[in-house]
């Protein structure tokens, strides 16, 4: 067992401040914002990402790799391209389960240099007291199996990490902590120093190999297994530019180069077939909903999800259809889609439609959680659009179901999200408006989705409330035509 006296002898000495954001680093506005305002966390407990076994291949019977990722909204992209570097080196026949520790209820982040901060000290309990975990923090890619690592001999040690200071990758034996690391100090304000301290006077911290943990300009290619982009203001993918005055990164094309891998791959953290636990059971509560109502509050099931949020886009989406010559329509999410028509020669409960302002467009309606119009659709339309839809998803689903929408449209993709509470309280007491990010994260999403299904033209609408006057949205729309960026004002002029 190493100690850290030992450990100081062995290591290059530490250099204080080595990987520091200074203020001449930040923006002018985060000069004297030394953390972020953060709203109180909202999930109970962290997404899992399952990588199982591939088929075909014999399973491997060793417990499940199990990685416990600190991460907040604004890291979607690191979070992305972190677990595709661990689907890149895994091994194929076991089965890795990776728990992103985002937004958790309960823990006072007022004074965390990140948003995730000590949610690497609650990783014991949220393990249940059993078995190993490693911690990872997102802005980190690896180059080897990180099974290596979790099988690896720990010496009757309780924590491993490259030296007695780092936390930001460690080996943990969750039994071995249930002591040391209580959850209510993780939620409180107890600092780095006291868990470690709590370790080390146990006699229970170890030394893990420096190759698991090269940060910044310690990575040496064929030797590390893992680089950590430490730095803040050299992060390749430049998570907060409202804060930070980015500097390139001599090392960024690794991070580059696995992005596009993922995004040739079409890679994304959950699919369709394999959504986040909080998407079924929204979908669930959402289908219950539209066939129940809700007595509590004296809404009927047809007054309920009528689908009358599409009334101020009927407009800006007429204008693209005759932009585009569309034809054909998705609309995603419908509801009861209580604005349309039949379409000609349909009955009242079909769900293909027709909007007279649309002219010919013939509408195919579909929503998951109201039955009549949940059926299966066909591949391709002219147009798919999707209003009051995106923010009702969970942040970790909108991704792939992004790429369902683009791989849909054929001439052009009208999404609407909001960015503020809805008044509806589901029945499980969260708000209805689950994704709740400002524009730019909408954007980047919306971005990120293009690279993955490249030629595709789409609107993005985002809605905010004024601080003028409460009940007032403000429209911020930017269009993605050939890589042109227009204002809702100019939708007119480029499309009308």
């Amino acid at each position: 067992m190493s100690t850290p006296a030992a450990e100081a002898q062995d290591l290059p000495p530490h250099i204080k401040g080595k990987f520091k954001t200074r203020a001449y680093n930040r923006q002018p506005g985060a000069w004297f914002k030394r953390n972020p305002e953060r709203p109180p966390g909202d999930r109970s407990q962290p997404g899992l990402v399952v990588l199982a076994p591939e088929a075909g291949v014999v399973p491997d019977e060793r417990p499940p790799v199990r990685i416990y990722l600190g991460t907040e909204p604004a890291q979607y992209r690191a979070e992305r391209v972190f677990v595709w570097s661990i689907a890149k080196h895994r091994n194929r026949a076991r089965r890795y389960e990776i728990y992103l520790m985002s937004n958790l209820k309960g823990f006072d982040r007022s004074t965390w240099k990140t948003g995730f901060t000590n949610y690497r000290y609650a990783i014991p309990a949220l393990a249940g007291y059993e078995g190993r975990a490693i911690y990872n923090d997102v802005d980190q890619i690896y180059f080897s199996d990180p099974a290596e690592l979790f099988d690896c001999d720990m010496e009757g040690n309780a924590v491993l990490s490259i030296d007695h200071r780092e936390t930001s990758v460690m080996l943990l034996d969750c039994e071995a902590l249930k002591e040391l690391w209580p959850l209510e100090d993780a939620q409180g304000q107890s600092k780095h120093k006291q868990f470690r301290a709590r370790v080390h006077d146990a006699g229970k911290w170890g030394h893990m190999d420096r190759g698991w943990n090269s940060r910044d300009d310690e990575y040496e290619e064929g030797r590390s297994k893992l680089l950590h982009f430490t730095t803040l203001h050299r992060q390749p993918w430049r998570p907060f530019p409202e804060l930070l005055r980015y500097q390139p990164n001599d090392l960024e094309h690794l991070w580059f180069d696995l992005e596009a891998e993922a995004d040739a791959a079409g890679f994304t953290l959950f699919t369709e077939d394999n959504p986040s636990i909080r998407y079924g059971e929204l979908l669930e509560m959402y289908g219950e909903l539209h066939d129940e109502g809700r007595p509590d509050t004296g809404h009927t099931a047809q007054e309920t999800f009528k689908g009358h949020s599409l009334t101020e886009h009927i407009e800006p989406i007429a204008r693209l259809i005759e932009h585009t010559s569309a034809s054909t329509l998705l609309d995603y999410g419908c509801g009861k889609a209580t604005l349309y028509d039949p379409a000609a020669g349909e009955p009242p409960t079909s769900r293909f439609k027709k909007m007279d302002v649309w002219g010919d467009v013939h509408v195919t309606c579909f929503d998951p959680g109201y039955e009549p119009y949940s059926g299966p659709y066909d591949d391709r339309y002219d147009a798919v659009i999707t209003t009051d839809v995106l923010e009702h998803i969970p942040a970790e689903d909108i991704p792939w179901v992004l790429d369902h929408l683009f791989s849909r449209a054929g001439k052009f993709l009208y999404a609407v999200a909001a960015c503020f509470p809805a008044k509806k309280i589901l029945p499980d007491g969260t708000n209805a408006h689950c994704t709740l990010y400002p524009p730019e994260w909408w954007w980047g999403q919306m971005q990120a989705a293009e690279r993955r299904n490249p030629g595709v033209q789409w609107v993005l609408c985002t809605q905010e409330k004024s601080w003028l006057a409460f009940e007032q949205r403000k429209n911020l729309a930017k269009m993605g035509i050939r890589n042109r960026h227009f204002s809702c004002d100019a939708l007119d002029g480029v499309v009308g």
